[in-house]
């Protein structure tokens, strides 16, 4: 009888492990897909699934991974494989728009010839071996190449596809017109003698936006903007004329489409202003007082928005870091969940940004887009030019107000100039004939036919590199690796309001690789510890060195290479205050140390031994129910 059993047992667990490698493999070839990530990484998102609805052609995407390669990393096939598992999604849901080839372009062979006239880039590892990991997109004669998936760019990996099939798609993009003082489009000689030796390079926003669209950089004298461009981007309009405005004008009145960036205190423009080198003094706002006022908007060009919610934490020099509140690092509650343009953004930073409202007794559609916490104040800008952050700080007092730091104005708007294009400005040495005036294109609007929609954002420091974006040399490649979601947040408003909006729910998507928030969040704090023991140890050292100057000064010349009592007792006194202070950092340090370890000894245990015991105790129970019901 217990030989009976004994067999019974193990016929059972046999059938049932046959049973699991049944369900698997037939669960392979079932059209089943479940997706319980928390941040729905498989799961194909809505912009994709309409790009692919309005493929009218098959789009043949070759995706090329160096598989056999056996010394490739883990973390290179890992990501292949999500790269591939995703490609296949594509193909699936595309309902056979999408033809997917996947190729292992090993050396000497005719698929890496291919992936090498394709553009598909040929990286060379620490081991001597290369590797291919890139694809392109094919519609009849057009191609569109990711040379390289870069795993720096893991979170906008739906979005490259995505981007690429539309590409190919869509070749004729809309045009995007920009006008602006700064020089975003780079390339051009320095403005001064004695400038940097190399020119600017072009800023990351206007390398994003000419994937998807016709950029054309317009000169800030433009007096009259086509009928061809679809958006117009206008940014930190300083010192503009007023027949600019006035182009200005005509073309939103005409329908165009208009993003204004102004700024009362431009961080980016006065550390780059051609005199900044001279020491003359920059002049870094913008302003369009009269169009805005037209528009039925106030912005005060002349003070800074801080908020101490959304204080930045900066180096404040001597090692000190402070929370400075005019830099803000806007989480999800400053801007709305619901809308698209901000639905999957999760941290913007602005920097010295103004405030807008809405004017008084006006008309207009006022829909704020961005906004402050009520732990927010105004401050004048020029008090900020000349003090250190902890005065500022001290300055700046909160008023217990909302503050709009981006708005959405609808309207059918009016003109600024009632009375037609302003006269051309004469210059101070201008002696000469005047110049005779090409006449303008289209007559003069009074009125729009229609209602429009212009989207203003106080601050212009957000979209230019350095708080943007990190630029990284890869093999002679730049790559573009977001530093926060300013990128994102002006790439969606641009594809929103010139209506290509199919891509913005997709631009992130989160990260396959989920960190220990708990361990990082111990670290960080640890960290801000840290310092406020160092910084306490230097204030220390300097009031010391202070009071030894003095006692210096005070002491016998003829003593000069001698210590006072006074001094060596400073100096003893000194000592003890600097062991007492480093024994709190190694006791800080040691606390830190386990929180940490009891954290990860707890998720150890988690996962070794708390999971298997329950799916364990599950089983006893579950043979136990079932052997004495069969008894009974």
């Amino acid at each position: 009888m217990k030989h009976y059993q004994w067999s019974y047992s193990a016929i059972s667990i046999v059938l049932l492990i046959v049973c699991l490698i049944g369900v698997n493999v037939i669960g392979s070839f079932l059209p089943l897909r479940l997706d319980i990530t928390d941040d729905r990484l498989y799961t194909i998102s809505d912009g994709t699934k309409k790009i692919l609805d309005d493929l009218e052609e098959t789009v043949t995407i070759k995706y090329y991974f160096s598989k056999s390669n056996s010394g490739l990393p883990t973390e290179f096939k890992a990501y292949a494989q999500r790269i591939k598992e995703l490609l296949e999604e594509y193909s699936y849901l595309s309902d056979g728009k999408i033809k997917l080839e996947i190729f292992d372009p090993k050396p000497d062979s005719e698929e890496e010839e291919w992936a090498e006239q394709y553009g598909i880039s040929r990286i060379a590892l620490p081991n001597g071996d290369h590797l291919y990991l890139g694809m392109v997109a094919l519609l009849l004669d057009l191609e569109v190449v990711i040379p390289f998936f870069d795993m720096r760019r893991e979170e906008f990996l739906e979005y490259d596809i995505s981007q690429a099939i539309l590409s190919a798609n869509n070749p004729k993009s809309p045009k995007i017109g920009i006008i602006s003082s700064l020089n975003m489009a780079g390339g051009a000689p320095p403005p001064m003698m004695g400038g940097p030796s190399r020119p600017p390079t072009q800023w990351a926003v206007v390398t994003e936006l000419k994937k998807n669209f016709d950029v054309e950089v317009l000169p800030p004298t433009t007096e009259e903007i086509a009928d061809d461009i679809t958006l117009l981007l206008l940014i930190h309009p300083k010192d503009f004329s007023e027949r600019v405005h006035y182009a200005v004008d005509q073309y939103v009145l005409r329908g165009g489409r208009l993003v204004v960036l102004v700024d009362p205190n431009s961080y980016f423009d006065a550390q780059n202003s051609p005199g900044a080198q001279y020491g003359m003094p920059p002049n870094p706002k913008s302003d369009l007082p009269k169009l805005l006022k037209t528009w039925g908007v106030e912005f005060e060009s002349s003070k800074l928005v801080g908020d101490f919610r959304y204080a930045t934490p900066i180096n404040a020099g001597a090692g000190q870091v402070v929370r400075y509140p005019l830099w803000m690092t806007l989480a999800n509650e400053a801007m709305p969940s619901e809308h698209p343009i901000t639905s999957q953004l999760e941290a913007l930073l602005f920097v010295d940004s103004g405030y807008l409202r809405k004017a008084k007794d006006s008309s207009v559609e006022f829909t704020p887009i961005l906004q402050t916490s009520l732990d927010s104040g105004a401050i004048e800008s020029i008090k900020t030019r000349f003090s250190q952050p902890d005065q500022v700080i001290r300055d700046l007092k909160t008023d217990k107000q909302v503050k709009v730091l981006a708005a959405f104005i609808k309207n059918q708007f009016e003109t600024a100039f009632p009375g037609g294009q302003p006269p051309k400005e004469k210059k101070e040495n201008d002696q000469g004939t005047a110049e005779q005036e090409q006449p303008l294109k289209n007559a003069h609007l009074s009125k729009a036919k229609e209602a429009n929609t212009i989207l203003v954002v106080a601050d212009v420091d957000f979209i230019t590199d350095p708080f943007s974006v990190q630029k990284l040399n890869f093999l002679g490649q730049t790559i573009v690796q977001p530093l926060n979601d300013n990128l994102n947040f002006m790439l969606n408003a641009v594809e929103f309001i010139s209506g290509n909006d199919a891509l913005m729910s997709i631009r992130s998507r989160g990260r396959f690789t989920r960190p220990f928030t708990r361990l990082i969040a111990l670290e960080q704090q640890a960290q801000l510890r840290f310092q406020e023991e160092e910084i306490a140890l230097q204030s220390k050292l300097k009031e010391v060195q202070d009071k030894l100057r003095n006692l210096e000064e005070q002491k016998d010349t003829k003593q000069k290479r001698l210590l006072t009592v006074e001094q060596q007792q400073e100096i003893k006194k000194f000592r003890v205050e600097e062991l007492k202070t480093r024994k709190r950092l190694r006791e800080v340090r040691k606390i830190l140390r386990q929180d940490i370890e009891s954290l990860g000894n707890w998720l150890l245990g988690i996962n070794m031994l708390l999971i298997p015991s329950l799916v364990a105790v599950m089983g006893v129970v579950f043979y136990r129910r079932r052997t004495s019901s069969r008894h009974n």
